[in-house]
């Protein structure tokens, strides 16, 4: 094992268990461009590791998103999408709901929101916020429609 394959696993998987499947599913991870689903993880990952199972790669994938490597960025056809997330602090996505290219924007909750729930008797812990839409190549391929 190089010391990239120790690194990418360290960073995938946060120190937690690794073996040569969590490997092949970290490295699939990293040649995919945009959103996905585990199961097109799962097919991706089969290319070069035929008897890697989707149960697997369904483990390894919330062991992913447990270390942040990857986010859940929406849903596509009833399937969690995940993107892998290279940005720093805290942010959005903004994800193609045609080709699942994913982008980075900042976060578009405001002190007022806050404010108002405080006002109404709530304490925000969290929240989440995926924008979708066409990316400008899925609009120009669509003809405009949207």
């Amino acid at each position: 094992m190089t010391d990239d394959d120790r690194n990418l696993l360290r960073d995938a998987y946060g120190g937690g268990r690794t073996s040569a499947p969590r490997l092949a599913v970290a490295r699939a991870v990293t040649s995919l461009t945009g959103a996905f689903s585990v199961d097109e993880l799962a097919r991706r990952v089969r290319l070069s590791h035929p008897a890697i199972a989707t149960a697997t790669v369904y483990r390894a994938t919330a062991a992913m998103a447990s270390a942040g490597f990857v986010e859940q960025v929406g849903e596509r056809d009833g399937k969690v999408l995940f993107a892998r997330c290279c940005a720093d602090g805290h942010h959005h996505h903004l994800v193609c709901t045609c080709c699942g290219t994913v982008v980075h924007t900042p976060c578009p909750v405001d002190r007022t929101v806050i404010e108002r729930a405080g006002a109404q008797g709530f304490v925000i812990t969290g929240h989440e916020v995926n924008i979708y839409g066409l990316c400008a190549r899925c609009l120009r391929m669509d003809g405009g429609a949207a």
